[in-house]
């Protein structure tokens, strides 16, 4: 009786792992930025999971990680902010040290990113600089960098303002699939290759 409980329960956990490792998720990273002569505010937003529901992180301007719905997450809390002290930041300083390694960083990152796909590039809203051409030029290579990259995965949206100040309301989205088994598999796999 014990051994089918515990039989049962190892097959339900390795199912679960592999559920886990096997469904492709989602990672986007989504913000905007106000700034305007005197005012400055923006935020910025990471969600990983499926295309609605998953976790949420906001690491500003507020530290805070949310699970549910991205728009509207059952469980959140607010990270404390850190402060570290003077003394301990020379002291990290000071240990660290140069060394060599044979691990093949560029080459794992080369096969990891072969098994990430990207999914969606959104930037829509409004740009003025205090200065009228400096404004035009952005606008104008936005503008030629959408028509170069179009697709229905990216959509560049950017309204010019041409008044002489400095008035920016940018909203974007970048987004990318992946399956966790892919990639790690693909990070072990060339980890290995390159050890023998």
């Amino acid at each position: 009786m014990i051994l089918n409980v515990v039989l049962w329960s190892l097959f339900t956990l390795a199912s679960l792992i592999l559920l886990i490792l096997f469904i492709p998720y989602r990672l986007a990273v989504a913000g905007n930025v106000e700034w305007l002569a005197h005012k400055k505010t923006g935020s910025a937003l990471i969600h990983l999971g499926g295309q609605w529901h998953g976790i949420t992180i906001s690491p500003f301007p507020a530290r805070r990680i949310g699970i549910g719905k991205f728009d509207q997450p059952f469980f959140s809390f607010t990270l404390p902010q850190r402060k570290e002290s003077k003394a301990k930041k020379l002291k990290s300083k000071k240990h660290k040290k140069k060394f060599k390694t044979t691990i093949p960083y560029l080459r794992i990152g080369k096969a990891v990113l072969s098994e990430i796909h990207f999914d969606q590039l959104y930037l829509n809203g409004d740009f003025g600089l205090s200065n009228p051409m400096h404004t035009g030029m952005i606008y104008g290579w936005s503008q030629s960098l959408g028509n170069i990259l179009s697709s229905k995965k990216i959509d560049i949206d950017i309204n010019p303002q041409f008044n002489n100040r400095f008035e920016t309301d940018i909203r974007g989205q970048f987004r990318l699939k992946f399956m966790p088994g892919k990639v790690v598999w693909q990070a072990g796999k060339t980890y290995f290759k390159f050890r023998k």
